[in-house]
């Protein structure tokens, strides 16, 4: 298709120590006087820049990142215990800048290739609200308005991402702590110097804001694209992590992401819901041979935006399915201490699988119709669930110990365990639990290590999951922050 390869740039390289950003070549050019003069020009620009968000082809953003969340914290163990290599730099935290050696490079190619390509995008729609704009239908004028919502959104969640990798955890003095270049333009000549943490946050939050706004237009579109909920998610997501340490909060940024998390779970609609007993469980279930139907995330009601893979497959599913014909896959399990969390009557139990070709136990979140090492599951981003997460920590923070028990409850009941776990908790357990609640729910799904280092916690590995040796690494340790590659 035309829109794969209008915004594909190859050759971004970045540096560390002089900071330029090299040689950005367009395959295909973009011509702001040509595709991106007419309102259909941007709408295929636009979904171009979504599909640089996929990992597979030679572009990388969700792979790695996925990675980067998830191998850096306990929830996953290694298959094989070797010599460290691309897939297993993050596990051991030696955050290599060579590009053969660790996923940070192709990550911070991927983002900004992606960011590039929306600066592109949104810079033919500054020149078309100065010459044509006003020559639209009021229903393309809604288009238009939408497709610059969605150009922000996006935006601002690849920096969201860079500024979590990159960055120290927020409540580590964000105004003085470097973080990444904030690149506006698509001129690549363009390269200012290295924001702060909380620049790069107050950058995305502005982005964000407007995007939410802008996306209110009356235009439908499926959840796998952005909307002004997924907005929303992304700005309670962000002022969570804003919200200071678990020893030392931050009142103010706690209650907006308790604010934005209203936003979506009361204000969509009913657009969204948790989706409760079988609806529940085939949402995770192992969908090995496509027959209920999970590759088609576009219809399910819990979801606010997540990447449609059901037409080409992510290579992410080699991290977690290991197949038999090609001998490659399952280069992450579960961890004995994740499955440990697992109790009798947690319908969560049900998403692991024996593969009886290998004889490990998997997630079965990316089991979705598997293609060699591919996966055709959706790639989710924010989903009903995590918001009602981010209001149980946000008010356990604030100290509203009820109204932190009612958004645990939701989701702990809905797993089908008892409420009285969550009704005899005291005052001072009741962080602890949303927390173990958001290791257990939302594990596999890109939140494991951020939710420890944010909150200033240490991330613990057993000895069963660290071939032998326990592990700590402490929110501290320079390791938790990746530099930038230097080539």
């Amino acid at each position: 298709m035309r829109y794969a390869i209008i915004i594909i740039f190859a050759g971004l390289l970045a540096t560390a120590c002089n900071k330029q950003i090299d040689s950005v070549r367009p395959l295909t050019k973009i011509d702001k006087e040509g595709e991106l003069a007419s309102l259909a020009g941007i709408e295929e620009t636009t979904v171009g820049n979504y599909s640089l968000l996929q990992g597979s082809g030679f572009n990388s953003f969700d792979v790695p990142m996925h990675d980067f969340a998830e191998s850096r914290g306990n929830n996953v163990t290694l298959q094989t215990w070797g010599p460290v290599d691309k897939t297993t730099d993050a596990f051991f935290f030696r955050n290599s800048s060579s590009p053969t050696q660790g996923n940070s490079v192709d990550f911070y190619r991927g983002a900004y290739q992606v960011i590039v390509g929306i600066n592109t995008t949104l810079e033919g729609i500054a020149a078309m609200e100065k010459t044509t704009f006003s020559m639209l239908t009021e229903a393309e004028k809604n288009r238009f308005r939408y497709a610059k919502g969605e150009n922000l959104f996006l935006r601002a969640m690849i920096y969201f991402n860079l500024v979590r990798v990159y960055g120290k955890p927020y409540y580590q003095s964000a105004a003085t702590s470097p973080a990444v270049i904030i690149k506006t333009s698509s001129d690549i000549k363009d390269v200012p110097e290295r924001s702060s943490v909380k620049q790069v946050y107050d950058f995305i939050i502005g982005d964000l804001q407007t995007a939410a706004q802008l996306m209110k237009a009356p235009v439908n579109k499926t959840n796998a694209f952005a909307s002004t909920a997924a907005a929303w998610s992304l700005l309670s997501r962000a002022y969570l992590y804003m919200g200071g340490s678990a020893a030392a909060p931050d009142a103010a940024a706690n209650q907006r992401a308790i604010e934005y998390a209203d936003s979506v779970i009361d204000h969509s609609g009913g657009k969204y819901i948790l989706l409760q007993g079988e609806a529940y469980s085939k949402m995770f279930a192992d969908d090995e041979l496509g027959t209920i139907g999970r590759a088609n995330g576009t219809t399910n009601k819990e979801l606010i935006f997540a990447y449609d893979n059901a037409a080409g497959g992510s290579s992410l599913g080699q991290f977690y399915h290991y197949d038999a014909i090609y001998n490659v896959g399952a280069t992450f399990l579960p961890s004995a201490s994740f499955k440990s969390l697992l109790v009798t009557g947690d319908v969560r139990g049900t998403f692991l699988k024996l593969n009886p070709n290998s004889g490990f136990v998997e997630t079965t979140k990316f089991l979705v119709l598997p293609e060699a090492w591919l996966t055709r599951a959706p790639y989710i981003y924010f989903r009903l669930a995590e918001l009602y997460l981010n209001r149980a920590e946000a008010y356990a923070k604030l100290g509203n110990t009820a109204k932190a028990k009612e958004n645990l409850a939701a989701i702990h009941t809905r797993a089908g365990l008892p409420a009285s776990d969550v009704d005899n908790l005291a005052a001072q357990d009741v962080l602890a639990a949303v927390l173990k609640e958001r290791r257990i729910e939302l594990a596999f799904e890109g939140h494991n290590s951020f939710d420890y280092f944010r909150n200033g916690l240490p991330m613990t590995r057993t000895a069963a999951d660290n071939n032998g040796t326990a592990l700590t690494i402490q929110p501290t340790d320079p390791k938790v922050v990746l530099e930038l590659p230097k080539n």
